[in-house]
């Protein structure tokens, strides 16, 4: 598990890397753009293109990184007046049947991928081709597969329930969630103060 845990390690420095970088060149271009575009009369069409480009990056491997942290959106209403058993059981369903759509989806995106290939599809400004862009789409759907099937691993191995690999489910009471961090019950006179 060695080899394992550090090739994990290094696929999540490089996701932490690409989203928060990805995310401040996005602002900052933008931010240079409209400077450009009200004090000079014209935008870096450029930095548009470059920012469209980012979308897909940080989209497809920001859905990777949220399986993989377990930061999905969940519909818990019925898992959450379930009894234990049938939490794990949901949780299988859920984690295999995501894995499945999600490699499905990556077929998908793979065949697209390689249509825009075949007819040498550039970007606009820029001239790069689009290929090298939309291929982060399948590479997204399958580090999110990998994600899903590796919680559904997990979950067969341990007895506790896990909504990803690293994360296991624990929900909060909700009025313990409202409360606050230091536990305290506030009244209502001291909410609105």
């Amino acid at each position: 598990m060695g080899f394992l845990d550090k090739l994990n390690g290094a696929i999540k420095r490089l996701e932490e890397f690409i989203l928060s970088y990805g995310v401040l060149v996005m602002a900052a271009l933008t931010i240079v753009n409209v400077i450009s575009r009200n004090f000079f009369g014209y935008g870096l069409s450029f930095a548009t293109e470059i920012n469209e480009f980012l979308i897909v990056f940080i989209t497809f491997l920001g859905t990777s990184y949220a399986a993989r942290n377990g930061r999905h959106i969940r519909m818990s209403a019925l898992y959450d007046i379930t009894n234990d058993k049938w939490k794990k059981i949901l949780t299988f369903m859920m984690t295999l049947g995501t894995a499945v759509i999600m490699y499905y989806m990556t077929y998908l995106s793979y065949i697209y991928v390689r249509q825009v290939f075949v007819y040498q599809r550039v970007s606009p400004v820029l001239r790069v081709p689009l290929f090298l862009i939309w291929a982060w789409v399948p590479i997204g759907f399958l580090m999110t597969a990998l994600h899903y099937t590796l919680a559904f691993v997990k979950n067969i191995i341990e007895d506790d329930v896990w909504i990803s690999f690293e994360e296991k489910s624990e929900y909060e009471d909700l009025e313990t969630a409202m409360s606050g961090d230091d536990g305290l019950k506030y009244t209502d006179n001291e909410e609105n103060s």
